[in-house]
């Protein structure tokens, strides 16, 4: 069932740009979440992520929360800002601790 609905996230984002890297990081790539623990998810893009195109990721991941009544929390990156300006952050090295690429 996890495993199903992580499948059908990257799928969702996908629909957006087949090539962006889906990461889940949190209690679900942990393996410690509970019934109302929301999905983490993190996207990775090739290209430079401006409100517009973050919006177009979210709009996607929202149409797949309503269906689904699961919360998802994504976050959308160029991949060049996440391995320079983003690898300073306690974020950053949360996700790369625990990530699970979809």
């Amino acid at each position: 069932e996890t495993k199903k609905f992580a499948n059908q996230i990257k799928t969702s984002i996908n629909g957006v740009d087949p090539k962006a890297e889906v990461l889940l990081y949190g209690s679900r790539a942990r393996g410690s979440e509970r019934v109302e623990s929301d999905w983490d998810v993190l996207v990775l893009t090739d290209y430079s992520v401006d409100l517009a195109k973050e919006s177009m990721f979210r709009d996607k991941v929202y149409d797949l929360e309503l269906e689904s009544g699961e919360p998802i929390s994504i976050f959308v990156y160029s991949k060049k800002d996440w391995k320079t300006k983003q690898k300073v952050t306690p974020f950053y090295q949360n996700v790369i601790k625990e990530a699970i690429s979809l």
